[in-house]
């Protein structure tokens, strides 16, 4: 039996969901990778008033395996041709195509639905900032969390 949960296919579909936040920019997996955390752990950052995966103690341990998950995601769907390329000053860079956005649309889940709209406000939040400020910013709170615990 194939497995959805933390599946590459999982992934995949949040990876769908911040690109539709980011539309019509592109971004690279550096800033997707680090979108996707911070659009699950929004409470953590101040980007929603939950965290969609819950609390735990564990939040951050995710963060080291995110990147390459998120690769994973967006190799499956550009394959599938929902994600297209672009090569740009940044290196390869990642937008949802026309086929990517009809898919987006389809997904009528409440999961879904509030993913996007915490996306979007990580968006609006960082959208200025570099990938290299962002992941900074993740990592700082990843180690004061685990300063916090100890």
């Amino acid at each position: 039996m194939n497995e959805i949960f933390n599946s590459s296919f999982e992934t995949g579909l949040r990876v769908l969901l911040v690109l539709s936040s980011i539309q019509p920019k592109a971004a690279t997996v550096d800033r997707i990778a680090a979108y996707d955390f911070i659009t699950i752990y929004g409470r953590d950052f101040g980007a929603s008033h939950i965290n969609l995966h819950g609390d735990s103690n564990y939040n951050f341990s995710e963060l080291a395996s995110k990147r390459a998950s998120c690769n994973e995601g967006i190799k499956e769907f550009v394959l599938s041709g929902l994600i297209s390329i672009r090569h740009s000053e940044e290196g390869f860079t990642y937008f949802l195509n026309d086929k990517g956005k009809n898919y987006v649309d389809s997904l009528s889940s409440d999961y879904a639905t509030q993913y996007l709209e915490i996306a979007k406000e990580v968006h609006k939040k960082f959208a200025e900032s570099s990938d290299e400020e962002i992941v900074k910013l993740i990592n700082c709170k990843a180690i004061k969390d685990l300063r916090r615990k100890a």
